[in-house]
C-alpha cells in the first residue's frame, strides 16, 4: 500500500504574531512606550485575538508587562540584569563546552561566518549590522548547544535584554571586546578545547556584566 503523505500543520495565527513580536523585540523594529492592541493589530493586518494572546505570553515570560492601558517593556534594575547575567554565568560556559562535543564542520563554518560578518561591522557608525550579526551569532549558539530546553530559556532571558543589549553594542569598543572574545571561542572550537571555549565564553559575560554596572552606576 502507498504511504500516506505526511501534512504539515501551519503555525497557529497567535503562534505566528507572538514569533513576529518576538522578532520585533529582538530587532528594535518593538514600539518605544505604550502599545496597545488595537494598533498592534492593525499594524501585523490581524484580528486583537491572537494579539491579546501573543502579548499576554510575553508578559508571562517577563519580556512585556502589562499597564491596565496597554503593553510596555519592563523597566529592568540593576538586580535584574545581575540575575540574568548570573544565570548566563552558570549556563552559557557549559553550553560551550557541549557545543565543542557537538561540533560538526557545517557549525564550525556557521560560526567563522558570522563572526566575520560581526568584525566588519565593528567600525560602521550606526550598530544596527553589528547587532543583527550578533543576534545571529548567539542563534548559532544556541541552535549547536544540544539543548533545547535550556535554549528556549536562554532566548526568554534574551528578549527581556534586547534593548538594554542594543545599547551596550553601540559603542565601537564594546563592539571589538565581544568579538575578541568570539575569536577565542573560535579558536578554542577549531582546536576542539572544550574549557578554552568555556573560558572564552565566560570571558565574555564578565566583559557585558562589567558594563551593565557601569551604565547603573552613572545614572
Amino acid at each position: 500500500m502507498k504511504d500516506s503523505p505526511v501534512l504539515q500543520r501551519a503555525p497557529r495565527l497567535r503562534d505566528q504574531v507572538y514569533a513576529a513580536l518576538r522578532g520585533m523585540l529582538g530587532d528594535g523594529s518593538f514600539p518605544e512606550g505604550r502599545v496597545v492592541e488595537e494598533e498592534m493589530a492593525e499594524r501585523l493586518g490581524v484580528s486583537r485575538t491572537p494579539v491579546r494572546e501573543a502579548l499576554f505570553q510575553l508578559c508571562r515570560e517577563g519580556v512585556l508587562e502589562d499597564t491596565g492601558r496597554g503593553y510596555r517593556r519592563p523597566e529592568l534594575t540593576a538586580a535584574d540584569v545581575a540575575e540574568i547575567v548570573e544565570l548566563r554565568r552558570l549556563l552559557e560556559p557549559a553550553m560551550a563546552r557541549a557545543i565543542v562535543a557537538r561540533m560538526t564542520p557545517a557549525s564550525l563554518e556557521a560560526f567563522a561566518s558570522v563572526i566575520a560578518r560581526e568584525d566588519a561591522a565593528i567600525a560602521k557608525p550606526d550598530p544596527a549590522d553589528f547587532v543583527e550579526a550578533n543576534a545571529a551569532f548567539r542563534q548559532i549558539f544556541l541552535d549547536t548547544s544540544g539543548n533545547r530546553r535550556i535554549a528556549q530559556v536562554m532566548r526568554v532571558f534574551d528578549d527581556q535584554i534586547s534593548h538594554l543589549r542594543r545599547t551596550t553594542l553601540g559603542p565601537p569598543e564594546n563592539r571589538q571586546a565581544t568579538v575578541e572574545q568570539h575569536r577565542r571561542f573560535f579558536a578554542a572550537l577549531a582546536a576542539r578545547d572544550a574549557e578554552g571555549a568555556a573560558e572564552a565564553i565566560a570571558g565574555l559575560l564578565n566583559v557585558a556584566g562589567a558594563y551593565y554596572e557601569r551604565m547603573w552606576v552613572s545614572k
